[in-house]
């Protein structure tokens, strides 16, 4: 079994669940553009990885989604676009938090390692998402590094910011890039696929320490 002082875990699939359709449905009722779901889910995906470098905010991301769908912003429905597309990834699955709960006295440090924007932090760091967030030692959010799973440097920071050794470091992320680049870079790494493999997982090939 490998040993492992550091546990560094995913938000997005791997604390939440799926994100809910019934928030894709009022992202597209707010924007108001006669378009199919394929085509909105393509214009929100296509910015998304400039909103969670914090290389742009809201408003820009936002605006950059309607344009592609060939519209703009409705007046006044950006706060309601912002806060529905929290909502939609905000679903947090009860056995992780448990986890969560119980880590501390199971393994040195553990830490989010996150791909997410501004608006996603300050709803982890001051809003509902702060209580079970108090539980890592560090939150290491894309948008304050300007960095993105899987670039090397993240995952280094990352270690830095734990104080720990690659060696005795366990990341799990539901992107299997993004477990490769954990590897790349010297840490242990599973891809996240439900609950129990989770712990199946950690119970069969890893030991954790303190």
């Amino acid at each position: 079994m490998k040993r492992i002082t550091c546990v560094m875990l995913d938000m997005g699939g791997v604390l939440t669940q799926a994100q809910r359709p019934e928030k894709v449905d009022e992202m597209m009722r707010l924007l108001d553009l006669p378009r199919s779901r394929a085509d909105f889910l393509r214009a929100y995906s296509a910015e998304r990885n400039e909103y969670d470098r914090g290389v742009i905010d809201g408003g820009e991301y936002w605006s950059r989604v309607a344009a592609s769908l060939g519209g703009s912003v409705p007046g006044g429905r950006l706060p309601g676009l912002v806060q529905a597309d929290l909502e939609s990834w905000f679903n947090m699955r009860p056995t992780m938090l448990d986890f969560l709960g119980g880590a501390k006295a199971r393994v040195g440090r553990i830490l989010l390692l996150s791909n997410i924007h501004f608006d996603g932090a300050r709803f982890i760091r001051e809003g509902p998402g702060s209580e079970w967030a108090s539980r890592f030692d560090e939150l290491v959010l894309s948008c304050e590094h300007r960095l993105l799973k899987p670039q090397r440097e993240i995952y280094d920071l990352a270690l830095d910011m734990a104080g720990a050794e690659a060696s005795e470091t366990l990341f799990v992320d539901d992107n299997e890039a993004n477990v490769v680049g954990a590897r790349a870079a010297g840490l242990s790494s599973f891809r996240f696929t439900d609950e129990e493999d989770f712990a199946a997982a950690l119970a069969r090939d890893y030991e954790l320490r303190l």
